[in-house]
């Protein structure tokens, strides 16, 4: 069984970590919102890059796969993604 869910960059520019959403819109009102908090936070940072948000498409692991993740040879993320598309960015 597949699932999918939504993922933006909290770093901006970088892949990890992502933190994640059920749909599109959640996804990208969560990625405004923690662009607000970082401003907030430091009013002196430097502007803000553009925050990737990914859909990806996950199902449960093999055993090998289920194994590599329990002995912390590959992360839960990586053993669960079955694809992995760029839907959206966020930016000023």
């Amino acid at each position: 069984m597949e699932l999918v869910v939504f993922g933006y960059q909290i770093v901006p520019g970088r892949d990890e970590p992502l933190a994640f959403a059920a749909s599109f819109e959640e996804c990208q009102r969560d990625a405004l919102f923690e662009r607000e908090e970082l401003r907030r936070n430091d009013p002196d940072i430097e502007p803000l890059g553009a925050m990737a948000i990914y859909r990806l498409t996950l199902a449960w692991p093999d055993t090998d796969g289920l194994l590599a993740v329990l002995n912390e040879k590959t992360s839960l993320l990586d053993a669960i993604v079955i694809d992995r598309k760029r839907v959206g960015v966020v930016a000023d």
